[in-house]
């Protein structure tokens, strides 16, 4: 089976001229003992907006990786996939971001609902999880609003899953399932439910994006309360931990942190999680690399500062949208 290693982390290339330039900060890394595997990651939408192919990533990485004479893991994310949009990305591909948000919400039939219900008896009452802060209180009107919500999303990821399993073949390739672009954040207690029924739906998933408390804009730091923070990802971690036994899930799940550069006021609270519970981490950037190529377009003035001036020119003339 194709494994996700423990420390790993997404990075954009909009326009494919950056890949050995972030791959030169991953070999700083490892000069300093930091072993963190590079992901490069871009969407149907991305590709959409500058007129790339997916196998255009991989092309990229690759020549940075023979250039920098890189010889530890590295992969390539199909970023926000759905059914529709996947087949490109197959091929040149090892790891998929499941994007199901337009399935949230999407109530499930009443008999779908009791039945989850009735074959998870342990989700509801109390539940005493080692490495909680503090127990969790479910009933089961909760368990049945979560499943509701959620249940034709996980389906969907079964889905998507199971297609391209059929392409590449069962454990060649990473999963991601991807639960952020909702509106509300899911809870320690949601996340377990819905790693249930992902549990259920057979999908062999090694990383996981929930919606965390506060904001996650791209480029600037978080805005929200860091204690609640702490304690809601303590506890994903104890919930991942207890899933990975309970229902027999890869046991190299971990959480994935989308929009995750730039929150630094975070850091120090993820890495001391990850030390105590010797838990994985994915980070996902929030694609901001064009920026900094922007920047220097304008720097070097000339047709550059034009081009960049048009740009922001557009920008402004578009905020709305």
């Amino acid at each position: 089976m194709l494994e996700l290693e423990r420390l790993s982390f997404g990075v954009g290339d909009r326009f494919g001229h950056q890949a050995r330039a972030q791959l030169a900060a991953f070999s700083m890394l490892a000069e300093q003992g930091v072993q963190v595997v590079p992901v490069w990651n871009k969407s149907n939408r991305e590709h959409t907006f500058v007129g790339s192919e997916p196998q255009s990533v991989f092309d990229a990485a690759q020549t940075a990786v023979n250039d920098l004479q890189w010889t530890e893991r590295w992969h390539v994310d199909a970023d926000h996939i759905r059914l529709d949009t996947v087949d490109r990305f197959v091929p040149c591909s090892d790891f998929f971001t499941i994007d199901v948000a337009d399935s949230i919400g999407q109530q499930a039939s009443d008999a779908e609902t009791a039945a989850f219900v009735a074959r998870h008896p342990e989700l509801s009452g109390a539940l005493r999880l080692p490495g909680l802060t503090e127990p969790f209180e479910t009933t089961r009107g909760d368990v049945e609003r979560v499943v509701s919500k959620y249940l034709l999303a996980v389906q969907e990821a079964g889905k998507i899953y199971r297609h391209i399993a059929a392409a590449k073949g069962e454990g060649n390739f990473i999963a991601e399932v991807s639960m952020d672009e909702t509106d509300q954040p899911q809870s320690p207690p949601e996340l377990l439910i819905i790693l249930a029924m992902l549990a259920d739906e057979k999908v062999r998933l090694q990383t996981i994006a929930p919606k965390f408390t506060g904001r996650f804009n791209k480029g600037v730091d978080y805005v929200g309360d860091l204690t609640q923070f702490a304690r809601e990802f303590s506890d994903d971690l104890a919930v991942i931990a207890f899933a990975v036994r309970q229902y027999r899930l890869p046991a190299n799940l971990k959480l994935s942190v989308h929009s995750g550069s730039d929150k630094f006021s975070l850091y120090p609270i993820i890495r001391q999680a990850l030390a105590r519970t010797g838990a994985g981490l994915h980070i996902k950037t929030a694609g901001t690399t064009w920026l900094e190529e922007l920047i220097g377009l304008a720097e070097a003035g000339g047709e550059g500062l034009i081009l960049a001036k048009e740009i922001y020119k557009y920008a402004r003339e578009h905020v709305a949208e």
